[in-house]
This record gives structure tokens, sequence and C-alpha cells, in this order.
């Protein structure tokens, strides 16, 4: 299957606008930027959708409207509105196993801990392809997970997760394929 959709992974809500855990929606959020996207809110699907054309193919782009934790069930509702399988997904989320500024593609595997990935596992299968982004591990072994991943950015951390070439990313996998983007930005990142 061909990639026709990227949804990144986040909490909506004022309270947590550049928190760690949102990484995936700030990348996608660039990508929409650059490409003179805009998103718009589909009470179908509660979720924002933007539409890109990557060459002559379409490319939508989603996040949900609600909890990060809840995203399987925000992904259902979603690829069942476009008529898409999970198959044709590109899920962005966070990963404290990355350092910061770090990205790592993949197909299948586990959820990693991470409670959205495990969602989408349980509610869709786990066919998806992951974009992982790097937000680096807790400063202290002591600190609690959710208060690191929902604790805000450094202006620096916020500008490397912005400068990914997630862009790069989606459009090699529109036209080659996932598994060309794999073999080129994991050699890349590594």
């Amino acid at each position: 299957m061909s990639l026709k959709i990227a949804i990144g992974l986040c909490n909506t809500g004022v309270d947590y606008i550049g928190t760690r855990h949102n990484a995936g929606f700030i990348a996608l959020n660039e990508i929409a930027l650059s490409c003179g996207a805009s998103f718009v809110y589909s009470k179908y699907c509660s979720a924002y959708i933007a539409k890109l054309k990557v060459g002559a193919n379409p490319l939508l782009l989603a996040y949900a409207d609600g909890y990060m934790n809840l995203s399987g069930s925000a992904i259902v509702k979603i690829l069942k509105y476009h008529n898409l399988d999970i198959s044709e997904t590109a899920v962005l989320y966070d990963d404290i196993n990355l350092d910061v500024g770090r990205m790592k593609l993949s197909l299948g595997g586990s959820a990693g801990g991470h409670n959205g990935v495990a969602d989408i596992m349980q509610k869709c299968g786990n066919s998806f392809m992951r974009i992982r982004l790097g937000i680096g591990a807790k400063p202290d072994k002591r600190m609690d997970l959710a208060d690191y991943v929902l604790g805000k950015f450094s202006e620096s951390d916020l500008s490397a997760i912005k400068s990914l070439d997630v862009k790069g990313v989606l459009a090699l996998s529109v036209s080659r394929g996932f598994e060309s983007a794999q073999n080129i930005y994991n050699r890349r990142d590594s």
C-alpha cells in the first residue's frame, strides 16, 4: 500500500501547546505551513485535516481533536471517514528513546511504552508506518514520565523538532515507498 495520510499524535488544547508529547503535531504543522496548507476541522471524523499534493499524488495530514492516549479510537474515525486503511498511514509521534532532533522510521514493532501508539495498535492493527521523533530521555530518572512528556520544549529543542526533514520523508514515501525513505533517512540519522 502507498502512503495516503500522515497523522501527528498530540493532545489538543491550550495547555498542551509546545509540549514534548505534541512533537508529532508540531512536525506535521511545519509541513502544512511550508506547503501553504491549512488544517480545517471536520466534525465527521473529529479531526483537523489538511490536503496536499506531493507531485501528482494527494496526501492528507491530520491530527485528532482529543487526547493522545485515545489515539486509536480517533484514527479509526479518521480512516473510516476518508475510506483509508491503517497500512496507508504514517503516524508521527514523540520518542523518549531518541535524542532530541533525531528521527527513526519503522514499520510495525512494539508500542515502546507509548500509550497513544499502544491504543492505535489495539484499535487499528500494527501495519502503520512510524515516524518517531526524538524528544530525549528524562533528565532525572526519578521524574514522572507524564510530567516530562507534558512539559514544554525549550526553544532549542523545539527548533530541532521543527527542523527535522519530515516533509522529505513523506515526499519520498509517497513517490518511492516507505522502505526507500527508511533506507535513506535511518542511515542518515545513525
